[in-house]
């Protein structure tokens, strides 16, 4: 069983590389969506792409368009977290059903 993961809009191999570097310096050019960028942090995480210890290099890197919603974050990696959870659920009772 194999789920299809997202095509990254915002987290690309350049952020990837300097996140892996622990580069402080490093900012993302323009201000980013949270709910995707959040579902992209995560599928990266999942996949290996970066290691968990570095979730917060990358949060500090990003600037988000929805700057009110930066103390909702945690709510919206839940939701996000969730509607992963549902992808996979579907994902294998596609297979069941086949």
């Amino acid at each position: 069983m194999s789920v299809q993961s997202p095509e990254f809009k915002y987290i690309t191999e350049g952020c990837l590389r300097e996140w892996k570097a622990s580069n402080a310096a490093f900012k993302l050019p323009d201000p980013v969506p949270m709910t995707q960028f959040l579902y992209e942090l995560c599928w990266a995480m999942i996949r290996g792409d970066l290691p968990f210890q570095k979730c917060s290099v990358a949060l500090d890197s990003v600037v988000f368009v929805e700057e009110q919603q930066r103390e909702e974050m945690a709510s919206i990696i839940a939701d996000v977290i969730a509607h992963m959870g549902q992808d996979v659920s579907f994902s294998s009772l596609s297979i069941l059903i086949l």
